[in-house]
Order: structure tokens, then C-alpha cells, then sequence
């Protein structure tokens, strides 16, 4: 092994650190946006958003 790392801490390096950081974000994101959208409402539910009397 050139790098002097194990098989066990070849995950550890900062680059996939980085990127295991950044899929929490990723799909944090992404759920958001998927409930900004209301893909979790059903049809009824999104035809009455704004068309609600006060």
C-alpha cells in the first residue's frame, strides 16, 4: 500500500469526509424541496393550497 492507509481507514480521508457531509445535506435539500412542492399531500390537498377561505 502505497498511501500507508488500511483497508479500515481508507474511508476516513477528508474527501469522503467531505462528501458524507454533503449527502446529509443532499438529500436534507431535497426533501425539502419535495415538501415545498407537497409531493406528500394528496391531489385534494394541493388543489385547495391558496384556495382556502380566511
Amino acid at each position: 500500500m502505497a498511501a500507508g492507509r488500511s483497508k479500515k481507514k481508507l474511508k476516513n480521508r477528508p474527501k469522503y469526509k467531505v462528501e458524507r457531509f454533503l449527502r446529509g445535506r443532499k438529500t436534507k435539500a431535497k426533501k425539502k424541496a419535495a415538501h415545498k412542492r407537497g409531493l406528500n399531500r394528496n391531489r385534494k390537498r394541493r388543489q385547495a393550497k391558496g384556495s382556502r377561505k380566511k
